[in-house]
């Protein structure tokens, strides 16, 4: 969305403002205040989003990542030499 853009809706805001906003207008001149929150906002950002499941790795009983790019080198290189040896003896009976 462009500033003109924004621009445009913010006019049309003033001659048509939406209705939620004039309802909420019109109860706080009758004397009604929002309630307080019950949730600290630190609380709420801190929490995972909705549907979304988060649980430490060791709690699932799986091993601790491995960052080291090193090991994850000789890692890979032994797995590609034991599939070179199953293809080696799958091609060679």
């Amino acid at each position: 969305m462009t500033l003109a853009e924004a621009g445009e809706i913010f006019a049309y805001w003033e001659q048509n403002p939406p209705a939620h906003l004039v309802g909420q207008a019109v109860a706080r001149l009758l004397g009604w205040s929002p309630p307080a929150p019950t949730t600290p906002v630190a609380d709420i950002a801190a929490a995972p989003p909705p549907g979304l499941i988060v649980t430490r790795g060791g709690d699932l009983g799986l091993p601790p990542p491995v960052l080291d790019p090193a090991i994850l080198r000789a890692n890979n290189c032994a797995r590609a030499l034991a599939a070179a040896k199953r293809e080696a003896q799958r091609a060679h009976p």
